[in-house]
């Protein structure tokens, strides 16, 4: 629904952002990652963003890449892990430790990311895995 969004940081609040687009101020919630090396109040931006809607909330993700957006996708079909766990992911751990621990069946590396046990951690490496096997994560 909404793919993207340009324009002027107003407000920065790990995990949240607010960006000013046309005059139309959007609060995002993004991983902490994407708050390092952020462009200062006022400056311009450009985040991709994936839009959730919920009996409870409609809320706007937002990540600094294509392939960051393509990770929380992925990350939010595994069974257990709702948008939330799957920020403090893309929060917790880089994408390519990610995929070293998946591969590897390291469940320890895995654990200690807030929020995953030990069940968590498996259900993420036998469910991941069959993703990873796809050529298209090849490339991280």
């Amino acid at each position: 629904m909404i793919g993207f969004l340009r324009g002027k940081i107003v407000a920065i609040n790990p995990p949240l952002l607010l960006l000013d687009v046309n005059g139309v101020g959007y609060e995002l919630e993004a991983p902490l990652t994407l708050f390092d090396g952020l462009p200062d109040v006022n400056q311009e931006l450009m985040l991709y963003t994936h839009f959730l809607v919920r009996e409870d909330a409609q809320i706007l993700y937002a990540f600094r890449t294509d392939q960051d957006k393509s990770w929380f996708r992925t990350l939010i079909k595994v069974n257990g892990i709702g948008a939330k766990l799957a920020l403090t992911i893309l929060s917790g751990m880089k994408m390519d430790e990610f995929i070293y621990a998946i591969r590897e069946k390291d469940v320890n590396a895995l654990k200690s990311i807030s929020g995953i046990g030990k069940k968590m951690a498996e259900r993420l490496i036998i469910e991941m895995k069959d993703r990873l096997d796809d050529d298209s994560w090849n490339t991280i």
